[in-house]
């Protein structure tokens, strides 16, 4: 109670005092009223053009752009917050999101952003490179209408040790002596051994390259040396590296295989195997593939490899083609044509190494 005296006796005693609080809060009623009902401008950049939006200060610009006909949208981007009191707002600048769609671990996810960059696309749409992986447009890539689909390859890396091929090269020289079209291996080619530890590149799970580490030749691979009449064209597989040609020869190039996973990375061919080869001649008869058979092209094999199966006889210095079969040839052996019994006879029966080229 005398609180209360003492107080209305200073108002009493101090009338300005009292005069000031009454004037203060009039002002802040008005003001707080003032900035419900006042209104400015600012400048809206849209498809080009430069907009003026009206709106009170203590609405937000969202409610400023729909009250003035401007595209408020998910598909938008924004350079001001939307919730933004417009008080706060000095212009805005409305920009159309970039849509594409990501192309990563086998499936497409189709993105509308409004970021900076393509990492803000991966980051928004829950994709997370790896520091290796690779991404097409890079991640700090600005993002824009021309940036359309972003590629995420994921990339990995195996360690690998093992023995593994290593293949032989061949060397081809012209022999004037020899008849043209005729060839004479001076030494059998042979791949070697060795040791290898390697560094595999793999890409989405496919590899696509390998990097050697270290070495150990254990049986040392065995160059390839024929010898060629004149004018002569020899047939090689992609396989055997050619390393030096001499003289009047054409060295032609067959593909190794199809390209399926069975050919063996290190030596280029889907496998090898030593067999027991034995010769034949003509009987007057086409071969079991209905072929006319040919010295230097067709030999027999077992029923287990399919006609048409070209084989490398570095015995031969020649890609042969499986086009006959023959009673005593079981598995393990193979009949090769040639063009008399003397050379029938000449060669015998030898233990080879071939090579299936598909």
């Amino acid at each position: 109670m005398n609180r209360e005296r003492e107080t209305g006796g200073f108002l009493k005693k101090y009338p300005g005092v009292k005069i000031g609080i009454i004037a203060l809060i009039l002002l802040l009623v008005v003001g707080v009223s003032s900035a419900f009902t006042v209104e400015k401008e600012v400048q809206v950049n849209f498809e080009g053009k430069v907009y003026t939006a009206n709106g009170k200060l203590l609405e937000s610009l969202e409610e400023v752009l729909i009250a003035n006909d401007l595209p408020v949208s998910d598909e938008y981007k924004y350079s001001t917050p939307l919730t933004t009191l417009f008080k706060d707002v000095i212009d805005v600048t409305i920009e159309e999101k970039v849509s594409g769609k990501i192309l990563v671990d086998g499936k497409t996810i189709s993105y509308l952003s409004g970021g900076a960059t393509v990492g803000d696309v991966l980051e928004e749409n829950g994709v997370k490179p790896d520091e290796d992986d690779k991404v097409e447009p890079g991640s700090n890539s600005p993002l824009t209408e021309k940036t359309g689909d972003i590629k995420v390859t994921r990339i990995s890396y195996v360690e690998s040790t093992g023995i593994k091929d290593v293949p032989m090269k061949a060397t081809i020289v012209e022999n004037p002596e020899l008849p043209a079209g005729t060839r004479i291996v001076v030494q059998v080619g042979q791949n070697g051994k060795a040791n290898k530890k390697e560094k595999i590149r793999y890409e989405n799970g496919v590899e696509v390259s390998r990097e050697v580490i270290t070495c150990e030749v254990i049986m040392p691979a065995v160059e390839e040396i024929i010898e060629v009449g004149p004018s002569t064209t020899i047939v090689m597989p992609e396989a055997v590296e050619v390393t030096s040609v001499t003289g009047n020869v054409n060295v032609e190039k067959s593909a190794t295989g199809d390209g399926s996973t069975s050919i063996n990375q290190e030596s280029g061919f889907k496998g090898s195997m030593v067999v027991s080869a034995t010769a034949y001649t003509a009987t007057g008869n086409n071969t079991a593939s209905g072929t006319v058979p040919q010295s230097g092209r067709t030999i027999a094999t077992w029923g287990g490899i399919p006609f048409g199966t070209q084989v490398y006889i570095p015995a031969l210095g020649g890609i042969y083609t499986v086009e006959d079969r023959g009673g005593a040839v079981g598995y393990g052996i193979i009949d090769i044509y040639m063009d008399s019994e003397e050379a029938c006879e000449a060669w015998g029966r030898q233990n080879i190494e071939i090579y299936f080229v598909e």
